[in-house]
């Protein structure tokens, strides 16, 4: 099975485990009528811009500069009350940056998957447009990252013949951070902060540490409103 097809199901599997615990939490009393008490799923499409790079440790006159890449995807939002929802998102992304150590630069670029899961508080206005803040844990999946130094260019997935260890492990998870402003048409606009606390260096992990992180400022649109 591919890993696409893996990362499809589990993500999947999470958001209907995530919809099941909440419709079965919620209680027959009055307190909790169906108006209070409303369990809407909804979905939709995302594209993103973002500007990526490196925290690092250990690399000797090191500098990671962020570059532009690309988002696109979709989300599936459970909402649980007018006022905080579940939101789990899947991005497919291509990721840019440049790494500078003792004035020789490399250009790092990546491919792979994206899958955050955010508590979303919203807070309504009068006409009907609101405010979306989110913050919760991610997991990534790359499918291909290569570095270009000159003209050499490195697969950075490939395992080295004597250490049978790639240089980059191929999947890191760490925290973000939404925030968005949606129209009543379902038009969104938002900006996202991501943070690895993985460091996602194989071989020589015990020196030298690399967390990516990234910025993203883009649009969604929400359909089944």
């Amino acid at each position: 099975m591919s890993k696409i097809r893996i990362i499809a199901i589990v993500f999947a599997s999470v958001c209907t485990h995530i919809s099941y615990a909440q419709l079965s939490e919620i209680p027959n009393g009055e307190a909790f009528s169906q108006e209070k008490q409303k369990i809407v799923f909804t979905g939709g499409a995302i594209l993103e811009n973002n500007l990526s790079g490196f925290f690092h440790s250990g690399v000797e006159n090191g500098n990671s500069i962020m570059k532009a890449g690309f988002s696109i995807g979709g989300f599936l939002n459970l909402g649980i009350v007018q006022s905080f929802s579940v939101q789990g998102e899947m991005l497919f992304h291509y990721k840019n940056s440049d790494f500078e150590w003792d004035n020789q630069k490399g250009d790092f670029s990546y491919w792979g998957i994206e899958i955050p899961i955010y508590a979303m508080y919203h807070y309504t206005y009068s006409k009907g447009n609101r405010l979306q803040i989110g913050i919760g844990p991610y997991t990534e999946f790359g499918f291909d990252a290569k570095f270009k130094h000159g003209e050499t260019k490195a697969d950075l997935y490939q395992k080295d013949g004597s250490t049978g260890l790639p240089a980059l492990q191929d999947s890191n998870t760490g925290f973000g951070v939404k925030i968005g402003y949606e129209f009543i048409s379902g038009f969104q606009i938002n900006a996202s902060y991501k943070a690895s606390i993985s460091n996602l260096l194989d071989a020589n992990s015990s020196r030298i540490k690399m967390h990516p992180h990234a910025i993203s400022i883009g649009v969604a649109y929400r359909f089944g409103k």
